[in-house]
């Protein structure tokens, strides 16, 4: 390979870095203390039922029998489940959550257990309705059946909700709660004591964001996404955008999920009370990063963020008659063992990437790791170190290919220089030549890259793990306070950017370069690279500088090899 083609090569590997990076980047997420002007709630309800598409399913028969009557004048009240991963609490307000605090996850800031609803009113809230011939119904004061209770081992709680209106019609909610585990049933049931209604659309809704979180600026996901999972895979994957467009997804759905990097809200509906679809709609502002003067998030004026309605059919009701509509929320962080566990296909919400298959092995060995080393950073050490060794073989001969095809070129290059003096305006001519000129030499210029480039796969997907994996949120090591997110001294930028540098001077690249174009760029690139990992999580340049440091050990031991085979070849 001559010098055009290393640098050639170099620049393709940095670029594919960079891409990825620069495609890892997301928007910040929101403030709890942010407000901005939004459109008030009842006019969100009615925006986004106007916007709600008529779902082609057929209306299952709908029960008839006596309904009980609903307490009038009912007031204001709120009540509190309170279980070993989270407390939650319900406004009677329309039946609706108003707080979720998770107790294992702390705010970074407040460093109290972190909130995954927005305290904003205006935004809509989850578990909210959507039903034409109830057109307020988010508005009514329910009546409570039930009360705040804290629940202990595997014991169980239930809320129920109750209102109607003038006209007959009676809504009933149903919440049921399972201590250790973020899943939370909920059973909607429509009752017509009197009157009739036409079929219509029942919608379950929920928010545009997952509270107080906040990611990091190398997430996979851009801030907050709604994906949703038809047919054993994910088919949407729906960002903020410019506009408010909305999107259908016909049903049956598996689930539909708001998420962000660290922490999901997932809707999963029960199919033996009918199919649902999805709507997507983009009706709130989204929020960006702020500035130097401002650095809280603020909300957009022309951006807008995601959020899913999970849509049933609802069948035309005469007196007497009801219908229910199930589904199951998953609340809580995106821990992709605690979705495994579910056998409910929730772990697909954990966005890996392209090489997600090898993220779910890395993070196995990186968790495996942390039982032994009692510590994030020491696993990840041993991960890279693991990693290291695994891809030993591979690397070494791709290193040793180098080397010798260094030395060659560096033999060959008198007759490269002549080739350009005797044909200097002709490009192709000279390609011609110098490839005789290698053939001759034995030299093949993909023999040293080939290797690399089967190994990116294995990167790839680790850098996805350590960038993706909720355990890395908030754990310390050394000074480090929190490996998810940048290291506030810059000491792993540094050390990155250095020790590419030093690995550079090892393989001998530095040495074999010509001055000009091709050695501004092997500085270039470390220093380039070392300016964008200022934002980086730590615990990724943890695993780099590792990596850069054994790389630099590997390096060392091939060139000894070669020269002390080189020095048996002379003796000969």
């Amino acid at each position: 390979m001559d010098q055009q083609g290393r640098t050639l090569i170099f620049i393709v590997a940095s670029m594919v870095v960079l891409g990825a990076w620069m495609y890892l980047m997301p928007t910040p997420p929101p403030s709890t203390e942010t407000t901005a002007s939004v459109p008030t709630r009842s006019s969100t309800a009615a925006k986004a039922s106007a916007e709600t598409a008529s779902i082609s399913a057929s209306a299952h028969s709908a029960t008839k029998k006596k309904i009980a009557p609903v307490a009038s004048n009912v007031p204001a009240q709120s009540v509190t489940i309170d279980t070993n991963d989270y407390t939650a609490v319900f406004s009677n307000e329309g039946a609706v959550l108003t707080s979720f605090n998770l107790k294992k996850y702390q705010n970074r800031q407040t460093h109290q257990p972190i909130e995954l609803v927005n305290p904003d009113a205006s935004h809509p809230r989850p578990f909210s309705l959507i039903y034409a011939p109830l057109a307020n119904v988010n508005d009514k004061h329910f009546e409570i059946i039930g009360g705040s209770k804290k629940l202990s081992a595997k014991e169980k709680a239930q809320l129920v909700f109750r209102a109607s209106d003038a006209s007959g019609t009676v809504v009933e909610k149903t919440f049921d709660f399972t201590n250790d585990s973020y899943l939370i049933g909920c059973d909607v049931k429509v009752s017509q004591a009197s009157g009739s209604v036409p079929a219509s659309n029942l919608s379950v809704e929920w928010s545009d964001t997952l509270g107080a979180d906040d990611s990091v600026a190398t997430s996979r996901t851009p801030g907050y996404q709604v994906s949703t999972f038809v047919g054993g895979k994910v088919v949407s994957n729906e960002k903020a955008k410019k506009s408010k467009e909305s999107l259908d997804i016909p049903g049956p759905i598996t689930w539909t999920a708001l998420s962000n990097q660290f922490f999901v809200a997932a809707l999963l509906p029960d199919a033996s009370s009918g199919g649902s679809s999805v709507r997507v709609v983009r009706d709130q502002n989204a929020y960006v990063p702020g500035n130097v003067e401002h650095p809280e998030p603020v909300l957009s004026q022309d951006t807008f963020a995601p959020r899913p309605l999970l849509n049933f059919d609802a069948p035309a009701l005469r007196g007497g008659e009801s219908f229910e509509r199930k589904l199951q929320v998953f609340f809580g962080p995106q821990d992709y063992d605690v979705l495994k566990k579910l056998n409910l296909q929730l772990e697909n919400v954990v966005d890996f990437g392209f090489f997600g298959f090898l993220s779910v092995y890395m993070l196995e060995l990186l968790k495996w790791f942390y039982t032994l080393a009692h510590n994030w950073g020491l696993a990840i050490i041993l991960l890279s170190i693991a990693v290291k060794l695994l891809l030993w073989l591979p690397t070494h001969n791709s290193y040793k290919s180098m080397y010798l095809m260094q030395k060659k070129m560096k033999e060959i290059q008198p007759k490269l220089d002549a080739i350009k003096r005797k044909f200097p305006d002709d490009k192709q001519k000279q390609q011609q030549e110098q490839m005789a000129i290698y053939s001759q030499a034995g030299i093949n210029p993909m023999s040293g890259c080939l290797p690399l480039l089967f190994q990116m796969p294995v990167f790839w997907a680790l850098y996805s793990t350590l960038g993706h994996s909720i355990e890395l949120r908030g754990a310390g090591f050394l000074w480090l306070h929190d490996l998810s997110l940048k290291d506030p001294f810059y000491v792993f930028p540094l050390l990155m950017g250095a020790t590419m540098l030093l690995q550079q001077k090892v393989s001998g690249q530095m040495a074999n370069q010509a001055a000009g174009q091709q050695k501004v760029m092997l500085w270039l690139m470390p220093g380039l690279l070392t300016f964008m990992s200022f934002q980086w999580p730590s615990g990724l340049l943890v695993y780099w500088v590792v990596t850069n440091v054994l790389s630099m050990i590997q390096q060392k031991i091939v060139n000894r090899e070669v020269k002390n085979h080189e020095k048996k070849e002379e003796g000969k």
